[in-house]
């Protein structure tokens, strides 16, 4: 165990780094009541203005905005319907699997 004097450097240095980030902490002075009316009074307010420029036409909104030449939006995809004629599917035998008849 001759480690010298390294154990107090260590302390040291970690003391100092403990001190360095203790005072990162948000310390507003408010109770968390306080806190969360101050939230929810910002929270209202950033809402309402989302709902004067949705109902000004202007969608600022990455996700809730239509690509451009499309009217259903980003990501949404129609199904393919297959349009077979009546008489189709009656010279195939009805075949729903998709598979021929021999």
């Amino acid at each position: 165990m001759t480690r010298g004097n390294q154990r107090e450097i260590d302390r040291a240095r970690a003391q100092a780094r403990a001190a360095k980030h203790a005072g990162g902490g948000k310390d507003d002075g408010l109770t968390p009541q306080q806190r969360n009316e101050r939230d929810k009074a910002a929270m209202l307010e950033k809402q309402a203005k989302k709902q004067a420029a949705k109902a000004a036409g202007e969608v600022k909104d990455k996700k809730g905005a239509p690509k451009p030449g499309t009217v259903d939006g980003p990501g949404k995809k129609k199904k393919k319907e297959k349009k077979e004629d009546l008489s189709a599917l009656l010279s195939e035998g009805l075949n729903v699997s998709g598979k021929k008849k021999k």
